[in-house]
């Protein structure tokens, strides 16, 4: 099944898989992991696809076509990511990547006009300010937020950003933090994915001051955020997280409390594989997309693989100004 948020299902639908979670066909049946090579692998893509606003940008379909090809073609080989988070679909065309590659479930984040689910309307109510003093300023795009799962989603949810937590250009949207706790055919510990895109810097055409209070007050919602939905499950969080000035990195760092996964698989050499091509600075600072994880009691999340992909041209085009951030976790069970 897939589950779209509006307008195709409300995210009512997915309560029910609160109660009654159903293993895709095929999927591994074993709830144990051997440790060393035979414990099973997840794979997560995060990706920005560049896909602004068709009015702002034009020729951008057959790039979209190219990246649902990619991934129908990953799935053929059975080495497709199993779970994929997207930044900057706000283009209506980029939906053709969800609903063509061949993933059964799927949590858009939120729209133009969407205010938090599973919350208040936004984070704080009435301290809207900045860009607009009306009481509520006009976004012009939604969050440009997918993540795309193999495995059921039985919760989701999200908390818009709100309008005094952005800079510039950047309020246009409706950023946001996109949760889903997935149940995966490892284990019955079930693993928490967070996706989001964080303010931009330059791009903002805001004072360096303002953005980077801005990033400051994301990096601390999302802070928030994760104690106050944690259950002490394993937890992914990736995305385009716009960390790489240094000051944004070690706020970032130090707040999150997190793992870097670039970082990880780097300092494991002898466990974990770099992707030809792939060079060592796209993995740790110099980038702004990042993935982290953090274990729980009974799982333990390894990477062995990590690199940046979709990096070939069309018609002499880039896919998109970012590269695929993937990484691939063994997971390790405790007795």
């Amino acid at each position: 099944m897939v589950y779209f948020k509006k307008p195709f299902l409300e995210l009512a639908a997915i309560v029910p898989l609160l109660f009654s979670v159903v293993t895709p066909v095929g999927a591994q049946e074993s709830d144990t992991a051997v440790e060393g090579a035979n414990a099973p692998v997840l794979r997560l893509l995060s990706y920005n696809i560049n896909g602004l606003p068709s009015t702002l940008t034009k020729g951008k379909l057959p790039l979209f076509e190219r990246i649902a090809e990619i991934l129908r073609e990953r799935r053929a080989s059975g080495t497709q990511p199993q779970v994929v988070v997207l930044q900057e679909a706000f283009d209506k065309r980029t939906a053709l990547i969800a609903e063509t590659t061949g993933y059964q479930y799927v949590y858009k984040g939120p729209g133009r006009r969407d205010t938090s689910r599973k919350g208040k309307a936004h984070w704080v109510q009435g301290t809207r300010k900045g860009y607009a003093q009306r009481p509520d300023p006009q976004k012009i795009a939604g969050s440009g937020l997918y993540i795309l799962s193999d495995y059921p989603i039985f919760d989701a949810r999200y908390k818009a950003f709100d309008s005094d937590a952005c800079a510039g250009f950047d309020c246009l949207s409706n950023k946001a933090i996109q949760f889903a706790r997935i149940q995966t055919p490892f284990s019955e510990t079930p693993i928490d994915i967070v996706n989001s895109h964080f303010n931009s810097r330059s791009s903002a055409k805001a004072p360096g001051k303002i953005v980077l209070k801005a990033h400051r007050k994301q990096t601390d919602l999302l802070a928030k955020y994760l104690d106050q939905f944690s259950k002490g499950y394993p937890v992914i969080i990736a995305g385009d997280f716009n960390t790489k000035q240094d000051k944004r990195y070690q706020y970032f760092r130090q707040n999150i409390n997190l793992i870097d996964a670039g970082e990880a698989c780097l300092s494991e050499r002898q466990t974990c594989d770099i992707r030809e091509g792939t060079r060592e600075e796209e993995l740790l600072y110099r980038t702004n997309d990042k993935q982290f994880f953090a274990n729980s009691q009974s799982m333990r999340l390894e990477p062995i693989w990590a690199g940046r992909n979709f990096d070939e041209e069309l018609n002499g085009k880039p896919l998109s100004d970012h590269l695929g951030y993937e990484i691939h976790y063994r997971i390790l069970l405790s007795d």
